[in-house]
Formats: structure tokens, sequence, C-alpha cells
């Protein structure tokens, strides 16, 4: 496939298909993330490998780090029975 190189604003721009895109794994192109490097002389575009909201908010998390302070430890005082709770 060939296309040509456009100027936008001060830059310049390919457009690629949503076909093309679907290709590598890009469904929902808009925002989507990608790597872009050259290799031999030649323009690799991939799809950027995405972290889960959930594990974003985990990634400094020091697992063995928290076993260790709380190894000893397999439940948690919540305080004083406050109201009809089931004991």
């Amino acid at each position: 496939m060939q296309m040509r190189i456009a100027k936008w604003g001060n830059s310049q721009g390919i457009r690629l298909s949503k076909k093309l895109l679907a290709g590598i794994g890009i469904d929902d192109p808009l925002n989507q993330q990608v790597k872009i490097s050259i290799e031999n002389n030649k323009l690799i575009i991939e799809k950027a490998p995405q972290i889960s909201k959930l594990a974003d908010r985990f990634k400094n998390f020091d697992l063995r780090g928290y076993r260790n302070d709380n190894s000893g430890s397999k439940e948690f005082e919540w305080g004083s029975n406050a109201g009809k709770e089931l004991i």
C-alpha cells in the first residue's frame, strides 16, 4: 500500500485507514497510544501496551514489603461494634 505524506500545520502526517489500524489490533483509534520506531530504515508503528487502570494504581505497591509488615496479622481490627453487626 502506498500513501502520500501530507502537510498538517507545521508537521507532516500520513492518514491511516481504520481497516489498516484494525490489522494491528487498534479498533478504537481515537487517543490510542502507539509506539513508533525506526528499524533498518523502516518506520514501525505498533499498538502500545496498555495497562489497566487498576494495575496502574498498584504499579508502585510493594507487595513483599506489605506482607513483611503484616506477616503475623490475618485479621483486621475494625474497632468496637457500632450497630447491629453479627458476631
